[in-house]
C-alpha cells in the first residue's frame, strides 16, 4: 500500500532532482475592487500574476459582474483555468477566495428600512498627532522633507492624500532645505509595517561617495476605511452587510496591520460577542465553516511545477483558508493541509523564497510624487 509519507518523499525528490526553472505563480487576493462598467471580471482583477506563463491569462474572464460583492473561489479560478487549457507543470495556483466589489461601492443594497453602507468620518481624535503634515505638500516641492514624504508614500502603499506625517519641531531646520543637485539616500531601519513610530537613516551623497549621515523619527498616520459593528453581534452568527459601517480612520501602521476592511467580514462569523461600534480585527471572525470531521477531501500535494492529488478523510472541522488534519485510508497517522474550497485543501510543499515586497532604500530624492 503506498503511504502519504512516500508521496510526500516523492515530491520532495522531486523538487531536488528537478533541474528545471519552477513554475510560475498564480495568487489569489483576499479582496479586490472592479470598475463599475466592467461586465466580467478578469483574473489580473483577484490575482497576482508572477512570471510570464501566469501572465498570459491575465485577461483571462473569471465571473461576471453583478453589481453587488462577488464571491470567487479558487475552485471557480482552476475550473476556468481547466478549459482555457492552462498547463499545470509551468503554473502554481495559490489562495482560497476572493470578494470582489465595484469601485465606489462597498456591499449589497440593505434590506428596506435598512440605511445603505456609506464611508463614515472618524471623529474619534487620535492620539500625538498635533502638527501632522499631508504628504499632498510634497507635490512638486524638491526639499528633504518632500523626498522622505515620497518615500513614505511609496513604502507605506498609500496615496498622498492619506498620508499624514508627525515630524520633530527639532528637525524643521534641515528637512526644509532645497535638495538642489544634492543626492540623498533614505533607508528603513524599523519595521514600516508594525511600527507605529518609524526610524529612518538619511545619507547625503557627494561626488559618488558617502557623506552624512542622519537619524530621522516619524510617525505616520494612515487613512483607512475599517469595518464597525452597526449593532451588537452574537457569537457563531454570520455577519451581514446590514451589520458593518463602513469608517474612515487614521491609523498608525501597526494599528492599520490587524484591522479589517468590510469586504474581509461580511459572511465571516464572530469568534466572541461583539458591541456594536467595535472596528473589526482579524482575531475577532472566522471563516464559515467548509468541512466537518469526516467529509471526504480531496487534497493536492504542490512542490515547484508538480501536482498530486490524494483522496483523504478529515478529522477536524475548519474554514477557508483555516488548517486541519486528515487521514487517508486505514493509515495510523494523520497529516496537515489548508481548506481551499468545499471538501478541498492543499499541502503547498514549494520551499522557494519569494520577496517580501517591502522597500527600503531610495538612492536619490529628485523624483516625482
Amino acid at each position: 500500500m503506498i503511504r502519504f509519507s512516500d508521496i510526500i518523499g516523492f515530491s520532495i525528490g522531486l523538487a531536488v532532482t528537478t533541474t528545471m526553472t519552477a513554475a510560475d505563480s498564480i495568487t489569489l487576493r483576499t479582496a479586490a475592487v472592479c470598475s463599475p462598467r466592467a461586465k466580467s471580471i478578469h483574473l489580473e482583477d483577484v490575482a497576482i500574476l508572477e512570471g510570464p506563463e501566469a501572465q498570459a491569462w491575465a485577461r483571462l474572464p473569471v465571473a461576471e459582474t453583478t453589481g453587488d460583492i462577488v464571491r470567487i473561489s479558487i475552485t471557480d479560478i482552476r475550473q476556468r483555468l481547466d478549459e482555457a487549457g492552462v498547463h499545470w507543470g509551468r503554473v502554481d495556483l495559490h489562495g482560497g477566495s476572493v470578494r470582489v466589489r465595484p469601485a465606489k461601492a462597498v456591499s449589497a443594497v440593505a434590506p428596506e428600512a435598512m440605511v445603505p453602507m456609506t464611508v463614515k468620518r472618524s471623529a474619534v481624535p487620535v492620539a500625538g498627532t498635533a502638527g501632522a503634515r499631508s504628504a499632498v505638500e510634497a507635490t512638486g516641492v524638491e526639499t528633504l522633507r518632500a523626498a522622505v514624504m515620497r518615500f513614505l508614500v511609496g513604502t507605506l502603499d498609500t496615496t498622498p492624500d492619506s498620508l499624514r506625517i508627525v515630524f520633530d519641531a527639532t528637525d524643521d531646520s534641515w528637512l526644509d532645505t532645497t535638495v538642489g543637485e544634492t543626492r540623498y539616500e533614505i533607508r528603513a531601519l524599523s519595521d514600516m509595517r508594525m511600527s507605529d513610530r518609524l526610524d529612518l537613516e538619511i545619507r547625503r551623497w557627494a561626488e559618488g561617495r558617502p557623506g552624512e549621515r542622519r537619524l530621522l523619527k516619524v510617525k505616520p498616520l494612515i487613512r483607512c476605511t475599517v469595518a464597525e459593528a452597526a449593532a451588537n453581534l452574537s457569537r457563531h452568527a454570520t455577519i451581514l452587510p446590514e451589520q458593518v459601517n463602513a469608517v474612515e480612520a487614521w491609523l498608525t501602521p501597526s494599528q492599520r496591520s490587524i484591522r479589517l476592511a468590510p469586504v474581509d467580514v461580511i459572511g465571516q462569523m464572530p469568534v466572541a460577542p461583539v458591541r456594536v461600534g467595535t472596528m473589526f480585527r482579524g482575531r475577532d471572525i472566522r471563516a464559515v465553516k467548509l468541512v466537518d470531521r469526516g467529509d471526504p477531501i480531496m487534497v493536492r500535494c504542490l512542490v515547484g511545477g508538480a501536482a498530486i492529488s490524494l483522496k483523504a478523510r478529515a478529522e477536524s472541522s475548519g474554514g477557508l483558508g483555516e488548517t486541519i488534519e486528515l487521514r487517508r485510508g486505514r493509515d495510523r497517522e494523520t497529516f496537515s493541509a489548508t481548506i481551499t474550497g468545499p471538501g478541498e485543501a492543499v499541502i503547498d510543499l514549494d520551499v522557494q523564497s519569494r520577496p517580501s515586497g517591502l522597500l527600503v532604500e531610495h538612492p536619490t530624492v529628485d523624483r516625482g510624487a
